[in-house]
């Protein structure tokens, strides 16, 4: 097993074992939230060890050994594991009591990893539940601060911005080419009529033949946005599902993420992509080459973007400066750096200490 798979039953296990500490109990939920079909094995497990007691809460060190013991009796009377040696030691009565050794919890641990596996092949599955088989997904993700570039199985090149998730199913090359993406990412997708190209967000759906575009559609920002390069993509905003949207080459589509306290006309915008500058930049895709553009952008949504790309946390206080519009680039400015300028542009001032930041003004 690799990746998730492997990293699930190790958790499953320190679980059973009642070491799994608050963030391992954290991992393991966005796990079984993750990939649905691990469920399965965790809860024929539950099922098949009902008196085992399994638990999130940390049990005693003692309680533990001694679920564990039980696990290790039951798979020695099924025989899959050999009787254990006993070793004497010397405990704090003077008297003798028996340990077994060190390699006996090693294998126990390993017979419970075993036992895993083998529920979803060779033993009984509860009786009143049957699970579907689902195909594990792909995930590519990217930490604040990184970005990263990836090859998909049709040849499509992806660049994956800061603070991101790529997935796609093994089934991506079958009948259609699907992602789900969450974050930011620059497409540029191989050509193939017969395979449409289809990008999901949670406010929108992409659908393309083969072309460059950046789509950007961040948990928790203002707006998501499809800019398009070149070719021709087609645009649906889940909250209009019986409209399209086709856009040409350097077109723009924004949409408000949330839109209960947004006007109809205000929702939704097509604009002209801007090329600025003697090298052609693009303010959308420039992040690709490592630079930072910003156009006219209210300092409050800049601040988000800052957070990604310099891995930090940024508090913006006062009613002027979160609407105050920047305009400029960061390329290889440190975090401290970006700040003052921001401040020497704004009149701000800021503290800056252990990647928090706090902007603002003096009364």
């Amino acid at each position: 097993m690799n990746g998730p798979e492997s990293i699930f039953y190790k958790l499953l296990l320190r679980k059973i074992s009642g070491e799994l500490t608050a963030k391992e109990k954290l991992l393991l939920a966005d796990l079984l939230k993750a990939y649905p079909e691990f469920s399965e094995a965790y809860e024929t497990v539950q099922w098949l060890w009902n008196d085992a007691e399994i638990s999130s809460v940390p049990r005693p060190k003692e309680k533990s050994k001694r679920l564990l013991d039980q696990h290790m009796q039951r798979l020695q009377a099924n025989g899959l594991l050999p009787e254990t040696e006993l070793l004497p030691l010397k405990v704090s009565d003077g008297h003798e009591a028996p340990q077994r050794r060190r390699w006996y919890w090693l294998s126990a641990a390993a017979a419970v990893v075993l036992l895993i596996g083998l529920v979803l092949f060779k033993l009984p599955q509860p009786p009143t539940k049957q699970v579907a088989e689902k195909r594990h997904p792909n995930m590519v993700m990217t930490r604040p601060g990184s970005r990263t570039k990836l090859i998909l199985p049709d040849g499509t090149t992806v660049w994956l911005n800061a603070s991101s998730k790529l997935t796609y199913g093994d089934d991506f090359m079958e009948k259609e080419r699907r992602v789900q993406l969450d974050g930011e990412a620059f497409f540029d997708v191989v050509k193939n009529e017969g395979k449409p190209f289809i990008i999901n967000t949670a406010v929108m759906s992409v659908r393309v033949l083969g072309t460059s575009l950046n789509v950007r559609a961040y948990a928790g920002d203002k707006k998501a946005e499809a800019v398009l390069i070149r070719g021709k993509i087609e645009v649906q905003v889940k909250r209009r599902p019986q409209e399209r949207y086709l856009l040409s080459s350097l077109e723009k589509l924004s949409v408000a993420a949330a839109a209960p306290n947004v006007h109809p006309r205000k929702e939704l915008s097509i604009t002209n992509v801007d090329v600025i500058g003697k090298d052609s930049t693009i303010a959308e895709t420039a992040w690709i080459e490592n630079e930072l553009v910003f156009t006219g952008e209210p300092l409050a949504e800049l601040a988000g973007r800052m957070e990604r790309w310099f891995d930090m946390k940024i508090t913006i206080t006062g009613t002027r400066l979160p609407h105050f519009r920047m305009s400029g680039s960061f390329k290889d400015e440190s975090p401290e750096q970006a700040l003052k300028a921001i401040s020497l542009i704004t009149g701000c001032k800021y503290k800056f200490k252990d990647h928090v930041a706090v902007l603002y003004e003096e009364n």
